[in-house]
């Protein structure tokens, strides 16, 4: 009998018994793969012991550096997230029906007895992390020094996730985790970096499936991300890792799966609105810009023309309006046309279709998977605030 017959058994055993299958289906002890070279990364496996994350944001509670009881992680690793409530497309609570309810997840070791679900798949433990009743946008990262630019490097990770609305069992009824892995080729931290490289989105339910990416360092560190980000916000949603591996796989050049970000193309072109001009700096994207001068994210796209609001780039010049400093220009914008309105046929839009809102839209889900922005969804459909609700029928055009 060859290993996949021994494997399909033992998976239809463990159904049959209760039992959790990704105990009997566990690989041997090993970091996976690491036949192309020593692996890079610390405590790859995730092992013991963890340790509370820094630092608590909400001084008018806790103490300036208090660690985050919530956040525990394995050591050498760090986790992020989107953090909720800081702009309306994710909301850390919902009144409305119709509100996907967004939450810094809880990082825990997986082995933690009776309460944990225990899922490891080599060692000792695992990291696991989960919201409750809501989404998240979250992963772990950690940064690698030392790294010869131009070396290629791939990052491979074990991942599961689990996602149900029930207490016990098997997944079931979540559209997507949302689950993938990337690396920032010039060491950066932000995962919402253009610069970050990242696999296709694949989901693994309740078994670990090995998740790689490959991308040629631009600098003497690169950072590898995990990521995941559900599409329901059910009342488990779970993810498990084990396993890691970064590990030089060639030179500049070398063929791989993943590819190198292309060069960054020219920055948005600035209208003649007057305003401060600011050079874009790692980490940094529109919300973290507009929130640093006091503006709206809409008002920054609408002065550099930007049609794409996911890309932003280091180095990058934008025009804050409104915003005292250096005068960029002198002459009032052009008055702005007739907004379409939602009475119109999608017919009279050039790539516009009706779109009937699903549960677990928002418009900034919407913006992303139509190639488009929140901005131009609201004015298209006479829209005043960033609620929508199922069976809206929309208006989407580029």
């Amino acid at each position: 009998m060859n290993r996949s017959m021994r494997r399909g058994l033992l998976l239809v055993l463990a159904v049959l018994l209760g039992l959790p299958a990704t105990r009997l289906a566990a690989a041997p002890a090993v970091s996976a793969p690491a036949e192309d070279g020593p692996n890079l990364l610390q405590n790859p496996g995730f092992e013991s012991p963890f340790g509370k994350q820094c630092c608590q944001t909400d001084l008018n509670t806790y103490a300036a550096n208090t660690p985050i009881d919530e956040v525990q992680v394995a050591h050498g690793w760090l986790g992020w997230w989107l953090v909720p409530g800081q702009d309306p497309a994710h909301p850390g609570a919902c009144d409305t029906q119709g509100c996907l309810a967004w939450h810094r997840p809880e990082w825990r070791e997986a082995n933690c007895g009776g309460p944990c679900a225990d899922r490891i798949r080599s060692g000792g433990n695992a990291q696991k992390y989960f919201t409750f009743f809501s989404t998240h946008d979250a992963g772990m990262y950690q940064t690698v020094g030392a790294i010869a630019p131009g070396a290629r490097l791939r990052f491979s990770i074990y991942m599961q996730g689990w996602s149900t609305h029930s207490d016990y069992g098997p997944s079931s009824g979540q559209s997507s985790m949302g689950m993938r892995v990337g690396i920032d080729p010039l060491g950066g931290t932000d995962p919402f970096s253009a610069n970050v490289i990242w696999s296709p989105i694949v989901d693994t339910y309740d078994a670990f499936g090995l998740y790689t990416v490959e991308a040629t360092a631009r600098a003497g560190a690169v950072t590898v991300f995990t990521r995941s980000n559900p599409t329901y916000g059910f009342q488990h949603n779970d993810i498990y890792l084990d396993d890691a591996s970064l590990v030089v796989v060639g030179a500049t050049g070398s063929s791989g799966a993943g590819g190198n970000a292309p060069p960054p193309p020219p920055g948005p072109t600035a209208t003649t609105v007057p305003g401060f001009a600011y050079v874009v700096q790692r980490g940094d994207n529109y919300y973290r810009i507009a929130r640093r001068f006091g503006v709206t994210p809409q008002s920054i796209y609408q002065a550099n023309n930007v049609t794409n609001p996911n890309l932003l780039y280091i180095g990058t010049v934008l025009i804050i309006p409104g915003v005292a400093g250096p005068v960029v220009a002198n002459t009032p914008p052009p008055a702005p046309g007739p907004a379409p309105t939602a009475t119109l046929a999608p017919s009279q839009l050039p790539g516009a279709f009706a779109y009937v809102v699903q549960r677990g839209d928002n418009l900034y889900r919407l913006s992303i998977r139509f190639g488009t922005t929140i901005a131009r969804i609201k004015q298209l459909n006479n829209l005043t605030a960033d609620i929508i609700y199922i069976g809206q029928t929309l208006i989407i055009a580029p």
